[in-house]
């Protein structure tokens, strides 16, 4: 299998991640987004949409990060990278957006000025993942560079040691978003055990890998709809079962799509900015009177999807709004007659 031919299906897997936050975040948890009340179908789509969302998408990091993973002794560029690439961005995109949540008239959520301010260290918004991955990145890379991670089976033995942290229960301060690292952490190693046996679940799986994400997509949807309290609680060992097994299931599958192809190439930046866009959306059509659900979410999925697109385009364009708002590495000026040096892949979680 090529890898260009993997790298399409991984980019997919992007696109469809992509596209589940963002639709979550549109309509919203119970009392924010739409504030689109139970009963409705938009409720129960974003309900069950909590067992895949996050966790499809720290598995495609865990991935990545195989492919791209530490090599010899190179650990301080590994740092620097992965500070580049989530704290910069945390510092120059996360924290003006929950200051501007703070003192922006008609928000959802209430964030103090001083919250906003600390919300590098305490997270509030969406991007407590820039944060968490983080930590899982620093946490794996060092096992990795002490070479503790060499053998299938000590991989397998992380991923027990994950899954035991994922059930334990959570710190009382959830500092630089640990919480949220300890959560996603047995997605990430599930990430890393899928890049290393790859064709071994697409040669057993392939047939019914979509079969069985088809039907727990049903029966979460089932359960959303029945009795919501018994799918929202992501910390349970239902959760952690079902989500990787979602992401397998999906891995296996081999799914190509160009689209998604496509929208998984902006990832990252649609994971920074989507809710700027999609709030900009939503406060735009409540101007104008329009209060059909259905109107709403199609607006706010398609604003915040390609307008983060847009953005990503305008600011790759120059190396100051690339670093500072993408966590993109610098291009190096070549002499003239020779192609600037384009950023390669480094294993960085997508949003």
């Amino acid at each position: 299998m090529s890898s260009k031919r993997k790298s399409l299906e991984i980019e997919t897997l992007r696109g469809l991640a992509c596209l589940l936050l963002v639709l979550y975040h549109v309509i919203g948890p119970l009392g924010g987004g739409l504030k689109i009340d139970l009963g409705s179908p938009f409720r129960v789509i974003a309900d069950s949409m909590v067992y895949v969302r996050m966790p499809l998408f720290t598995f495609i990091s865990g991935y990545i990060y195989s492919l791209y993973k530490i090599r010899g002794n190179d650990f301080a560029a590994f740092f620097r990278g992965k500070v580049r690439r989530l704290i910069v961005p945390l510092f120059c995109v996360g924290v003006p957006f929950s200051v501007l949540q703070a003192v922006g008239p008609g928000v959802n959520k209430d964030v103090g000025v001083t919250d906003a301010l600390l919300s590098f260290y305490i997270p509030v918004n969406h991007f407590w993942f820039l944060q968490a991955v983080f930590i899982i990145f620093m946490f794996v890379g060092l096992l990795e560079w002490r070479g503790l991670l060499r053998t299938a089976t000590r991989l397998y033995l992380l991923l027990a040691f994950a899954a035991a942290v994922f059930l334990l229960p959570t710190f009382k301060v959830d500092a630089f978003g640990i919480n949220g690292a300890t959560y996603l952490l047995p997605f990430f190693v599930a990430g890393m055990i899928g890049q290393e046996k790859v064709d071994t679940f697409r040669h057993f799986f392939k047939v019914i890998g979509p079969w069985v994400f088809v039907m727990i997509s049903l029966a979460l949807l089932y359960v959303a709809a029945t009795d919501r309290e018994l799918i929202v609680d992501r910390r349970s060992l239902i959760g952690l079962t079902v989500g990787c097994v979602s992401c397998f299931a999906l891995l296996s599958s081999e799914m190509r799509s160009k689209w998604l192809t496509w929208l998984g190439g902006y990832s990252y930046a649609i994971f920074l900015f989507h809710v700027l866009f999609a709030a900009t959306s939503r406060a735009l059509l409540g101007r104008l009177g329009v209060k059909d659900e259905s109107v709403l979410v199609v607006c706010g999925l398609t604003l915040g999807l390609f307008g983060p697109v847009l953005l990503s385009t305008l600011f790759s364009r120059f190396n100051f709004t690339s670093v500072l708002f993408l966590g993109e590495r610098a291009r190096v000026k070549k002499p003239v007659g020779q192609a600037a040096t384009a950023p390669q892949p480094d294993g960085c979680a997508q949003g």
